[in-house]
């Protein structure tokens, strides 16, 4: 069973590990702090066997909207209700916001993170092209609270 907590900074490499090797991307670590002191609430960390396995970093975006800036859960953990778990969480946190909207952009090609969105009532509202730093497109999508 998953333990879902606010980030602390001793997380930070194996947040940068789950991000590099679970969405393609890499960031630099002063983002994550940076980002971390946006909305402290909004950075949630996924633990299983006092190992960080997941991750969801969001930011509070204006008056009304909440945005989901990165989300990943490690390979070998997917399928265990972990990113579930923090996405719940993630979705509570931004009612108690009193936030309109959640927003977020996912890979085109990314059906699996497009179903899961899906199951959660986002619904894709445009397409980024040439998003992703390698080119690939991207989609957001977006949940009306």
């Amino acid at each position: 069973m998953a333990v879902i907590r606010n980030f602390r900074y001793d997380d930070l490499d194996r947040i940068a590990e789950i991000v590099s090797s679970s969405l393609g991307e890499y960031y630099p670590k002063s983002l994550y702090l940076e980002k971390s002191h946006d909305w402290e609430e909004g950075f949630l960390v996924g633990v299983e066997g006092g190992r960080v396995v997941a991750m969801l970093l969001g930011i509070v975006q204006g008056r009304f909207e909440t945005r989901i800036l990165m989300f990943a859960v490690e390979r070998s953990y997917r399928k265990r209700g972990i990113g579930r778990e923090l996405m719940e969480r993630f979705i509570d946190l931004s009612v108690m916001k009193r936030v309109k909207r959640i927003s977020l952009e996912v890979r085109r090609s990314n059906l699996e993170a497009i179903r899961f969105y899906e199951k959660f009532g986002f619904k894709n509202t445009g397409v980024l092209f040439m998003y992703y730093s390698d080119m690939e497109d991207g989609l957001k999508m977006a949940k009306q609270l």
